[in-house]
């Protein structure tokens, strides 16, 4: 409470001084407004005196009153026409930015991977920075497998999905799709074959409908294929509560729209990704929000759904990594451990020592050093 004043004192304390300095730049304006113009009134009497001609004296104070009503409509305008330019100042700043044009080729993606995904020796710096988040990045992601990426946050798991989606360009070495380089595939085409849910995924305050049919627009109306969707992402038991089923408007931006928990949201959004059927699905953080009973559930399903399709998951909790084929280990940028869960774990390296530190804090155990 004490800090709390204290701010709230200082905030008041700023307040003040600049309300002080407003008042006394317009208390002086307003000053000098009236000497002018009773400096002009004065004149304008005594001129009409001199001539005895009260009809000019009235054309003057006519003149005084609409010069006063511009000049001060004018000062207003200046006014609001600064405080607009610092707004617009960022705006104009903002389009004035070199665009970055992310070009593709004409090849199309294949409707099914036969070889696999291979980054190769790949490299990447956000644009504006110069700290290297992909340091010679090697891996494969196998046609048909299922892989995870782990590591601790910042190691670059997001980038990674990023450049797969050609949400960027890599910074050196290349990204290989059955061995055809990533910017050969037109990239429409390319962003239509791969279902992304990101761990920042959109609520839209839209129909169940169409937060399940955004994954694959043209094909929302298709009854049969909205709910094996909302039935992979385990959106079908939260459907059935709704009054209006799939018709239900979600969110609270609408009259009756149903607002629905952070996890709920999320299976929706995971229910979007698999309406896509596209032939690779990567899932960054898909189940954060969702108990381990209905995470369980939803990974079973994505094994027997997407076991045609090429996986990338990118998960905190062991559970979730433990079913992949593969797993992948970034450490600050870099592939520092490859293999199955069982491999890694015989080796005692690094995701050994993450995996039994997470198995020690739900069993109660001392944790490893």
């Amino acid at each position: 409470m004490e800090r709390y004043r204290r701010l709230a004192r200082e905030f008041f304390r700023v307040d003040r001084k600049l309300a002080r300095s407003q008042s006394a730049i317009v208390g002086a304006l307003g000053a000098l407004s009236v000497l002018a113009s009773s400096g002009a009134l004065l004149w304008a009497i005594a001129s009409a005196a001199d001539d005895g001609q009260v009809g000019r004296l009235a054309g003057y104070l006519q003149s005084m009153g609409a010069i006063q009503a511009s000049a001060h409509g004018m000062l207003l305008g200046i006014a609001a026409l600064y405080k607009d330019t610092l707004f617009l100042g960022n705006l104009f700043a903002f389009l004035d930015l070199p665009e970055r044009r992310i070009t593709g080729g004409t090849r199309p993606f294949p409707a099914k991977l036969r070889k696999g995904i291979e980054f190769r020796n790949v490299s990447f710096v956000y644009p504006g920075t110069d700290r290297l988040v992909l340091d010679g990045v090697d891996f494969l992601l196998p046609a048909g497998e299922c892989v995870a990426l782990v590591g601790q946050n910042g190691a670059g798991k997001t980038s990674v999905v990023k450049l797969l989606t050609r949400l960027y360009e890599p910074t050196g070495g290349q990204i290989l799709i059955d061995d055809v380089p990533i910017e050969e595939y037109d990239l429409d085409d390319l962003q239509r074959h791969i279902g992304v849910i990101f761990q920042d995924f959109i609520r839209y305050e839209m129909s169940v409908r169409e937060n399940i049919g955004f994954g694959r627009v043209e094909a929302m109306d298709d009854d049969e294929r909205v709910r094996a969707a909302a039935l992979a992402g385990g959106a079908d038991t939260i459907v059935s509560d709704l009054p209006d089923r799939y018709d239900t408007m979600l969110g609270r931006h609408f009259e009756e729209g149903r607002q629905l928990s952070g996890g709920q949201w999320q299976k929706v959004a995971l229910s979007r990704a698999f309406m896509r059927k596209a032939p690779v699905v990567v899932l960054d953080e898909p189940t954060s929000a969702i108990d381990a009973e209905a995470e369980t559930e939803i990974f079973g399903r994505l094994r027997d759904i997407a076991g045609e399709a090429t996986s990338l998951i990118i998960a905190h909790r062991f559970s979730t990594v433990r079913i992949a084929d593969r797993i992948v280990v970034l450490d600050r940028g870099a592939v520092i451990e490859e293999g199955t869960h069982e491999e890694l774990l015989g080796s005692g390296g690094v995701y050994a020592h993450l995996f039994n530190l997470q198995a020690a804090g739900y069993l109660g155990e001392p944790a490893p050093q």
